[in-house]
């Protein structure tokens, strides 16, 4: 028999827990600029260099991108992920990898994206974006 005045603690104490990495997504999740002084303005000719990112899809400005799977790289810590994306994006449709890598903000930068695409080892780096 179930003791119901432990069950209403324990979904008390459930619903003022800190929210998990799990339930807030991975630390890649938000809206990024190509790194620079202007990244994360709108309307001065670089709004097409910003990103949208969830869990399960990458948003680029030409194309979109949905997660068919995702591997944590970092052994403490999630702050680096493998991504195998399905895209599409300028009538074609194609499948590529990619390596997400957040560089948390310091007193001196604001958080980072680093961008790694493995077909060409191409590295773009982002800035974080306020929602």
């Amino acid at each position: 028999m179930r003791n119901p005045v432990r069950l209403a603690v324990i979904a008390a104490t459930l619903a003022c827990a800190e929210p998990t990495l799990a339930q807030s997504g991975p630390p890649f999740v938000g809206k990024w600029g190509v790194e620079g002084p202007d990244a994360c303005k709108y309307g001065v000719g670089t709004d097409d260099l910003k990103t949208t990112f969830t869990a399960k899809q990458l948003e680029y400005y030409g194309s979109a991108c949905r997660v068919t799977s995702s591997r944590r790289l970092s052994k403490s810590g999630d702050s680096v992920h493998r991504l195998k994306l399905r895209c599409e994006g300028e009538g074609e449709k194609f499948d590529n990898e990619v390596i997400l890598a957040v560089l948390e903000k310091t007193e001196h930068r604001p958080d980072l994206l680093v961008h790694i695409d493995t077909r060409d080892w191409a590295m773009i780096t982002y800035q974080r974006c306020a929602e």
